[in-house]
């Protein structure tokens, strides 16, 4: 089973407050550089992509395995870094 990220439907939006539309959330081992899976539901029997794209009002499902901590790498379509976070 799977445990929701910290929203039931994580959004992201742009420095001007605008849906993050396209953009990526890039989930890893926190603080590494290692990949780590997240999940379609609850379920937790289908991954997400890595990164996950989110869609065209900036959301996407995203929920976690509760065994890690995870990293979040957040980036706009043209793969720019809006942001990072560990500890997740």
């Amino acid at each position: 089973m799977a445990a929701l990220a910290p929203a039931p439907r994580f959004y992201e939006h742009d420095s001007n407050g605008d849906p993050l539309s396209g953009g990526l959330v890039y989930t890893y081992l926190t603080n590494t550089t290692t990949p780590l899976a997240t999940y379609t539901d609850s379920g937790g029997g289908t991954q997400n992509t890595n990164p996950v794209e989110l869609d065209s009002a900036g959301r996407a499902s995203i929920w976690l395995s509760p065994s890690f901590l995870y990293k979040f790498v957040v980036k706009t379509s043209g793969d720019a870094t809006v942001y990072t976070v560990n500890d997740i």
